[in-house]
């Protein structure tokens, strides 16, 4: 049995056209410029604190792009639920620590329309959120691949 990592972060199963390929790389040449016109008007000494303020606001948008490119090739920052054959793996929010549980600790799942609550021996209680997938399609095969893993594992799913 493969693992199943769901992404829960908002447009993870979005088509990436070829145009927002190439704004990214539109977007570091911008970025790569405005900052090199910015250290020759500091080091020549021929610039205006308002140059300045104006060079480093028209950064923030190219910079904030390429941030977003940059977490779309490191996934393992972002929200996800992983399902192995050992257990379960999810971050429900950016960069927080990972919550982590095997199988045997699990008593129920709940699967709600978006939603999953593990329900452990302990009484504790781990609820992860669907809602960032939008796509209806992929939803409905997250929610189908772990119905057959909880059946799988022998867990009651309610």
């Amino acid at each position: 049995m493969q693992e199943l990592s769901i992404k829960l972060y908002t447009g993870a199963y979005d088509i990436k056209p070829k145009a927002e390929q190439r704004l990214k790389w539109l977007s570091a040449f911008a970025v790569t410029f405005q900052l090199v016109l910015v250290f020759y008007l500091v080091f020549f000494e021929t610039f205006s604190a308002g140059v300045v303020v104006v060079f480093l606001i028209n950064v923030t948008i190219p910079a904030y792009f390429l941030y977003s490119a940059w977490l779309d090739n490191k996934p393992h920052y972002r929200r996800h639920l992983t399902l192995t054959e050992e257990g379960v793996k999810y971050r429900t929010r950016f960069m927080q620590t990972e919550q982590e549980f095997d199988w045997d600790e699990v008593d129920l799942v709940r699967l709600q329309s978006l939603k999953v609550v593990f329900l452990l021996k302990n009484e504790e209680e781990h609820v992860v959120s669907l809602e960032q997938i939008q796509n209806d399609q992929v939803l409905k095969q997250v929610r189908e691949r772990i119905k057959s893993m909880v059946i799988r594992k022998d867990i009651v799913l309610s």
